[in-house]
């Protein structure tokens, strides 16, 4: 039908601008990243399929096509969150010419990049702690991720403590406490967040590191308490 010079043409939206097709790859990103919005806004329990759908400007049918269940939707997002973290410190445990301390201190920085280090991904990655239905979806998703950057750390963290005469320290427990002394601050960013900028925990965890390695570190500069610039 030709328009008269009197009719008007609604502006499409977001989603019927979504091209119709998509590669694979890419709808299940599409579908994914409508995922964390939505338990980043809602927790688990109140995220369904077809919020996602909604959420990334798909049919319903999409996301059973390509995830069958809300169950492998929520495992193929904590692998998604999972290889975000691991990409942030994998090249720097690579690196062949940084100093074990320059390593250790980069990799447990790592934790407070911006790509990872934000208000909707520390309400995920919580919204699976916190529920305890799904946190046998981290234990079995996660825990391979986990373990192979504490396995880095502590090699790290032995470089550093073995070699000193009457060192006692054990570089597991010296590994765990970076590892708890992070996930503290996460926690403390998502209950106080104008208070737990990223640049107050990365000074706080410096500060951490210089009270284990003294000699490797020196303490940073303070840091306030404060909203984020």
């Amino acid at each position: 039908m030709t328009l008269t010079t009197h009719e008007s043409v609604e502006p499409e939206t977001p989603e019927e601008r979504r091209p119709r097709t998509a590669p694979k790859e890419v709808r299940r990103t599409q579908l994914i990243e409508a995922t964390i919005d939505c338990i980043a806004e809602r927790g688990i329990s109140g995220t369904t399929m077809a919020q996602v759908t909604r959420r990334a400007g798909l049919s319903v049918g999409i996301v059973s096509l390509h995830f069958e269940s809300k169950d492998n939707l929520l495992t193929s997002t904590l692998v998604h969150l999972s290889e975000q973290v691991r990409a942030t410190w994998a090249e720097i445990a690579a690196a062949p010419d940084l100093p074990p301390a320059e390593k250790l201190r980069r990799i447990a920085l790592a934790s407070f990049d911006p790509a990872i280090f934000n208000p909707k991904t520390i309400a995920v990655w919580f919204a699976f702690f916190g529920e305890a239905e799904y946190r046998r979806f981290y234990r079995k998703m996660v825990e391979s991720y986990d373990d192979e950057r504490g396995d880095v750390l502590q090699a790290l963290c032995a470089d550093l403590t073995g070699g000193a005469a009457g060192d006692a320290r054990d570089p597991s427990v010296v590994t765990n406490a970076i590892e708890c002394f992070s996930d503290g601050l996460w926690l403390n960013a998502i209950v106080y967040p104008d208070e737990f900028t990223r640049d107050y925990c990365v000074a706080q965890l410096e500060g951490f590191l210089a009270t284990q390695f003294p000699g490797c570190f020196a303490p940073p500069a303070p840091v306030a308490e404060g909203p984020a610039a």
